[in-house]
Parts: structure tokens; C-alpha cells; sequence
């Protein structure tokens, strides 16, 4: 079996590859990665200025 990521970003969105079904689908779209990119970027900083 191989190592290969089932996951890959395309234009902004989160796709996986679901090999057993033969087909692909969307697990996040642009604006749930940006919103997720938000976050991490509002709690990095809250903890930079923690420490």
C-alpha cells in the first residue's frame, strides 16, 4: 500500500482523494481555510504576548 497523501490543495480548497470510492471531494472550501488561517493566526499571537 503506498504513502501517497490523500489530501491536496487546489485553488484555495482542501480536496481528498478517496481512492476506494474512485472520486473526489471538497472537506473544506476557500472560505473555511481562510477562516481556519484566521484563527491560527488570532491564537499565535495571543500567545506570543503570553510568554
Amino acid at each position: 500500500m503506498s504513502e501517497k497523501n490523500q489530501f491536496e490543495i487546489v485553488d484555495g480548497q482542501v480536496i481528498l482523494h478517496d481512492e476506494f470510492q474512485g472520486i473526489d471531494k471538497t472537506i473544506l472550501n476557500y472560505e473555511q481555510v481562510a477562516a481556519i488561517k484566521l484563527l491560527i493566526q488570532k491564537l499565535s499571537s495571543a500567545l506570543c504576548r503570553a510568554f
